[in-house]
């Protein structure tokens, strides 16, 4: 009997787990196209490091709890960088494209390697979807493993 329960339970974890690898899959395929171009639009635009930029392209939610200041102490600290150039492919985070199948509006958590003026970063980004469009929820930049800086 005991045997039998864990059988089951794994084969019904087993199956579900497909199921979501499944959806984060189709979630991928889905939102590939549009969350390219969304990203590409949006880093040109806030990459002016003004807070009014950055906070056009925030979700409502995260309007709600970062402040004035912070965005201005953010912009000023990614403002190094200079303008946006150009991104790679975005890498989808299958656990946040299968965790939105929880969700009432999805988080789908990106990342890619960015290139601006004064140098590369990797970016993170968390997209959700308002008014039937992207916005971000979260992003931040980091530094880039391995990266050889010209000498100066």
């Amino acid at each position: 009997m005991r045997n039998t329960t864990l059988r089951l339970f794994v084969l019904a974890s087993l199956i579900l787990f497909g199921m979501l690898y499944y959806y984060s899959g189709q979630v991928e395929k889905h939102y590939a196209e549009n969350s390219s171009k969304y990203l590409n639009n949006a880093l040109s635009s806030i990459s002016d490091w003004q807070a009014s930029s950055l906070r056009e392209q925030l979700s409502r939610d995260t309007q709600s709890t970062v402040s004035d200041a912070q965005l201005e102490k953010l912009t000023q600290h990614y403002a190094h960088f200079g303008k946006f150039v150009s991104m790679e492919e975005p890498v989808l985070s299958r656990v946040s494209a299968a965790l939105s199948v929880f969700a009432d509006k999805p988080r789908l958590g990106y990342s890619s390697r960015v290139k601006f003026e004064k140098g590369s970063a990797i970016m993170t980004a968390t997209l959700t979807i308002e008014d039937e469009r992207f916005k971000f929820y979260n992003l931040s930049f980091g530094p880039v493993e391995n990266e050889v800086k010209p000498s100066e």
